[in-house]
């Protein structure tokens, strides 16, 4: 009898939790498809992506002076500070000089482009440098091509 009422409790959980999946992921396709409209919309897309995909204590700076940091989350321990880009056109390399800025003034180890767009080359070529450079970013990471198909 006991294992019946474990049985019906854990396919109940089971059957929560996949609802409650399809549900956040509805949630966030719809912040993003709001968020392609609005920067500030889709910097709060990034932040819940971010969150479902692992980062924690994840927070959006202030939307001026934020020292080129809009989104400070913590992985494994570490700090990590993102540019969030919705853009239409590719990525382009300036902004590596403001997540090292913003990296140095919130502590960051771990950098990061989220953007829903590529990356131009030359960002490609300074994020390469940036990794091996061996200085005091150890990682970076980049969320790119972000679109409602994807959920």
């Amino acid at each position: 009898m006991i294992y019946v009422i474990l049985s019906l409790l854990s396919f109940s959980l089971l059957v929560f939790l996949v609802r409650w999946r399809r549900r956040r992921k509805k949630d966030l396709r719809d912040l993003l498809e709001v968020g392609l409209k609005n920067p500030y919309q889709f910097e709060e897309f990034a932040k819940e992506y971010l969150k479902e995909h692992g980062f924690r204590s994840v927070r959006t700076t202030r939307k001026s002076k934020d020292f080129g940091a809009d989104i400070v989350a913590k992985r494994r321990g570490s700090t990590v500070v993102f540019q969030v880009k919705r853009r239409n056109s590719t990525v382009e390399k300036e902004v590596v000089k403001e997540l090292v800025a913003a990296a140095y003034i919130y502590g960051a180890t771990e950098v990061g482009i989220f953007t829903n767009n590529e990356l131009s080359n030359s960002l490609k070529e300074e994020l390469d440098g940036l990794k091996r450079s061996g200085g005091f970013i150890k990682k970076v990471h980049v969320i790119k091509n972000i679109n409602p198909e994807e959920f």
